[in-house]
């Protein structure tokens, strides 16, 4: 096991001098260290992808480099690998946590997949890459087995397991800050947003967002996330389209969002009437360790408008939750809700931990049976709702 100082020196001594990546637990200490680095400069990423360019420029401009990635993100990771890293022989150590193996968790099938094949797609690119796990090696002796490969111009992949780093408690605080209870945490909103649903199908992005919806207000008509982060938007969208009789929430948060900002665009191109979307703004990854993201210098709500959004609002405070969740949920859409909110709250127990995520799909379909008999009495707008700021014609009815 290598502890999180030596495992940052050990990437100093190597020369590099700046670090991108995305938030993991199995980085969690490193992470910390490398945010307040007086040397090493850390770029926290919206996505694997975009963490493997801002590396690759990095080096194209200057010395070496570093990635820290995810094996859930991988995919994310191959575009840029295969038509930039290595056509160009930009050489890059990438540092991948290897979640779901050699095995996953019975409550973690999201890690299945992931957890077995990054080693074989890296042996189908012909990349070189090294297992780094708690009985060794040590991450000096894999550096140096690495640095032929990058001197030659070819990226070099460390593969990390659960627990080869060893994640040291930070140090706690001289004196905790208050906390600014009139501040929603995730308990507050998801409260507030159960009292309010109707009939609405709700989708809750992957983490501590559809961990606390589905101990909180479990329903059939819930879809909860495991992986797949960044979009729950998308899915919503799609559902939106095809079943423009029924009403559809998206329980989102501000790290998602970042991931795969570009939905937003493709939600107000097309303009569903029937879909809400609220974004839980923490400025934090809660689930992996609370590293923060860059949603404060990030207007979501203006990038909404902008891309077309009907109804845009933004809130911070309890007290405005229930009557700002009541205007969303009746809005023509699609509606943007941005909640301001705090690190907290009680997570509980995944989902899957109860029902097999193939039972929460099928019980999320088996949902609309019911809601489509009473849908086929009505007109069959979809619309539902009250008007909005926006031309109320169809889907794409504001556009010239």
């Amino acid at each position: 096991m290598t502890a999180a100082p030596a495992f940052v020196a050990a990437l100093e001594k190597e020369g590099v001098g700046l670090v991108s990546g995305v938030p993991c637990s199995y980085f969690k200490a490193p992470i910390r260290l490398l945010e307040d680095h007086p040397r090493v400069r850390y770029v926290p990423a919206a996505n694997e992808g975009s963490a493997l360019a801002i590396a690759a420029g990095a080096r194209l401009s200057g010395g070496p480099s570093a990635v820290l990635a995810q094996n859930s993100g991988f995919g994310n990771l191959v575009n840029p690998l295969t038509s930039l890293v290595l056509p160009y022989r930009i050489p890059l150590l990438v540092l991948v946590s290897m979640r779901g193996w050699p095995k996953a968790d019975a409550g973690e099938p999201q890690h299945h997949w992931m957890g077995k094949v990054v080693p074989r797609w890296l042996d189908s690119l012909e990349v070189p890459h090294w297992m780094l796990t708690p009985d060794g090696p040590s991450f000096e002796s894999v550096l140096e087995q690495a640095r032929p490969v990058l001197e030659s111009g070819r990226p070099a992949f460390v593969l990390v397991a659960k627990g080869a780093l060893a994640n040291d408690p930070a140090p706690a605080p001289a004196s905790a800050p208050a906390v600014d209870r009139t501040v929603p945490d995730r308990d507050d909103l998801v409260d507030a947003l159960v009292a309010e649903l109707r009939d609405e199908h709700v989708l809750s992005t992957t983490g501590y967002l559809s961990r606390t919806l589905f101990n909180r207000g479990d329903r059939p008509g819930n879809f909860y996330m495991q992986g797949s982060m960044g979009h729950v938007s998308g899915i919503a969208l799609g559902a939106a389209l095809s079943r423009p009789e029924e009403r559809f929430v998206v329980l989102d948060g501000d790290g998602s969002v970042l991931m795969h900002m570009g939905t937003l665009a493709t939600v107000g191109h097309h303009a569903p009437r029937n879909l809400v979307h609220i974004v839980f703004d923490n400025q934090a990854y809660d689930s992996t360790g609370g590293q923060p993201t860059t949603s404060e210098t990030v207007s979501f709500d203006a990038i909404a408008r902008g891309a077309g959004y009907r109804q845009v609002s933004r809130i911070g405070s309890v007290a405005r939750l229930r009557p700002a969740l009541r205007v969303a949920l009746d809005a023509q859409g699609p509606a943007l809700l941005v909640v301001d909110g705090r690190v907290g709250g009680s997570p509980g127990e995944r989902a899957s931990s109860s029902l097999s995520v193939t039972d929460l799909s099928t019980r999320f379909g088996a949902s609309f049976a019911a809601a489509g008999s009473a849908g086929d009495e009505g007109d069959g707008d979809g619309d539902g709702s009250v008007s909005g700021d926006g031309d109320a014609g169809g889907d794409r009815g504001r556009r010239p």
